[in-house]
């Protein structure tokens, strides 16, 4: 995958990431904690241009800010029926903890009638300057309209 804009971050536990990139045939984004990772498709272009704009609008103020993403991915199953694979992915500020920025991971499973959590992860306190250069770059490289 071809990483568009990426956080990482080490704890005591080992490396954590959650990237946004392409992958030759379409946009993926791909979270890792430090013994388990998963991938889910990140629609087209234009969300990922969302992304990278809701990036460079991250208030310096403290201010209600968040956009989300719904995404998901069904499989076929090994028993009868399908599972399938969604998760929330954030971009914000967190009004519980004096406004700082954030990206949150949230992923579930479906799989009959049961739902189960998946992976989370949290990168508090990103590099909000970093990312912006990177979202920056992304618009300049795939410029195109982003419909709000």
């Amino acid at each position: 995958m071809d990483p568009i804009i990426s956080c990482r971050w080490q704890d005591p536990n080992g490396e954590w990431a959650l990237t946004v990139g392409h992958n030759g045939d379409g946009w993926e984004l791909l979270a890792a904690a430090p013994a388990w990772s998963e991938s889910l498709p990140f629609a087209d272009p234009d969300d990922v241009r969302r992304l990278a704009q809701a990036l460079l609008d991250l208030p310096a103020e403290p201010e209600p800010y968040e956009f989300e993403w719904q995404l998901s991915r069904t499989e076929p199953a090994q028993a009868k029926g399908e599972r399938t694979h969604f998760a929330t992915f954030a971009v914000g500020l967190d009004p519980t903890d004096g406004h700082r920025p954030y990206l949150a991971y949230q992923s579930y499973y479906h799989l009959g009638q049961a739902t189960g959590l998946g992976l989370e992860v949290i990168c508090e306190d990103p590099p909000v300057d970093h990312l912006r250069a990177q979202a920056h770059a992304f618009l300049t490289t795939f410029p195109g309209p982003t419909h709000r």
